[in-house]
């Protein structure tokens, strides 16, 4: 067996980790997981709140697979004992009205021929190097299309750099709500919010596109968190943060461990997958995509670009070759 790992906080310098956990107990279980970034910039016993809740959630699945009875769990087990450390975990630093989340990607191998996966959120997993889950949520589409506009408007204006970035992200994480009118007029704001339709129009269903216009207003921080593990609108989306998970990106899934050559767990900081599946061939393909889009307006559009400073967001890669039976 070839084990191999690969995290890297969104911080160029290193100065500060970042939000990604991995956990590894070669033979048993393999797992990453993206703690949500919070722009308030809650810390939480030392931690961001995304690491703490990314930690929380690794505490849980660590706790399961040690367990005498771990085989006879099912991954709908692991959700609620994850969720329960999240929970416990915010009540134990007096935090209990504190929104924190995390995604995971799980995989366990509990004994004979068998692996079972888990997948909460868009990390994602490759096994064999060809097949390849990798779940996206409808709001990252909408504010990734309206970040792409503000960024063109504001480069328009003569704004670039780092300044450029910083500013596109704060309206984005904010909302066109915060912008003072000085700064955004009426017509630029209706211009942001009609590009932003025309751009998602194909890809969003009836109830999303209903919502589009209050989303941008309201920016991700006020206005995503109300779809958190909501069923019944295409806007919900699955994260662990102590509740209930529950969402078109939850997934789980078993593979006969014999039909398994290798797998791959990802975070959403790598933009695409590369040919190969060694962690040479992640950050190859990383860097690739930093050159061909590195302000995540085009190929790569994503709700954060990167900076002089800051990827557009932290990276975590696990890799697993499996020993060929004879």
């Amino acid at each position: 067996m070839l084990i191999e790992s690969c995290s890297v906080p969104k911080y160029r310098k290193l100065s500060q980790p970042g939000d990604d956990v991995l956990l590894v107990l070669p033979g048993r279980l393999y797992a990453v997981f993206d703690g949500a970034t919070d722009a308030t910039g809650l810390q939480l016993h030392g931690m961001s709140s995304g690491r703490f809740a990314a930690s929380q959630a690794a505490q849980a699945m660590l706790a399961h697979v040690t367990s005498p009875d771990q085989a006879a769990r099912s991954p709908e087990h692991w959700l609620v004992q994850m969720n329960q450390a999240v929970a416990q975990g915010l009540q134990a630093a007096g935090a209990m009205s504190a929104r924190v989340g995390s995604t995971a990607v799980v995989v366990e191998d509990a004994g004979g021929d068998d692996l079972r996966f888990l997948i909460v959120g868009d990390s994602g997993v490759r096994i064999n190097g060809d097949e390849l889950v990798w779940l996206h949520k409808d709001v990252d589409l909408i504010f990734s299309a309206g970040r792409a506009a503000i960024f063109h408007l504001r480069q328009s204006r003569g704004l670039e750099g780092d300044v450029l970035e910083m500013t596109t992200r704060q309206w984005v994480s904010g909302g066109l709500d915060c912008v003072a009118p000085a700064v955004l007029s009426a017509t630029d704001r209706e211009a942001i919010i009609q590009t932003t339709r025309h751009c998602c129009e194909a890809r969003l269903l009836p109830d999303a596109k209903a919502c589009l216009s209050d989303l941008l207003c309201a920016g991700i921080v006020r206005g995503q968190l109300g779809y958190a593990n909501l069923l019944g609108h295409s806007l919900g989306y699955a994260v662990l943060d102590g509740s209930t998970t529950q969402g078109p990106d939850l997934l789980h899934f078993s593979r006969p461990k014999s039909s398994v050559r290798s797998i791959e767990l990802f975070t959403d900081g790598y933009m695409s997958v590369p040919v190969g599946s060694r962690v040479g061939d992640w950050e190859a393909e990383f860097f690739r995509t930093e050159d061909e889009d590195f302000h995540k307006i085009g190929t790569f559009a994503s709700t954060k670009g990167s900076s002089s400073t800051q990827f557009s967001d932290d990276r975590t890669v696990l890799t697993v070759q499996f020993p060929v039976s004879l």
